[in-house]
């Protein structure tokens, strides 16, 4: 079910410059933190910083994700190949006799 929400146009203008702003000096925590949420057009803005950290988070789990299985996918060929060892030397150590 599609729902249609109109946002008011300064809304949408201070969310959208929180965004910007928060993607151009790469915050990952909003600037206004602190600051009383009382004024609609900074709680806009805080919210569009928000969404710009979540989307920065999501994408880096996103990454690590990614390199864990690559590491297990490495870590898997590597133990298969360990497996192809001769077996009927081990135990024995090493010869030193001449």
């Amino acid at each position: 079910m599609e729902e249609n929400l109109k946002v008011d146009k300064d809304y949408k203008e201070a969310f959208n410059l929180g965004y910007e702003l928060a993607k151009e000096l790469n915050l990952t925590t909003p600037m206004f933190k602190d600051i009383s949420l009382g004024n609609e057009r900074i709680n806009a803005m805080q919210v569009g910083m928000e969404q710009y950290s979540n989307e920065v988070t999501q994408e880096q789990h996103k990454e690590n994700i990614q390199q864990i299985e690559l590491n297990k996918k490495t870590s898997d060929i590597r133990n298969t190949d360990s497996k192809k060892v001769d077996h009927k030397d081990l135990g024995k150590g090493l010869d030193f006799s001449s």
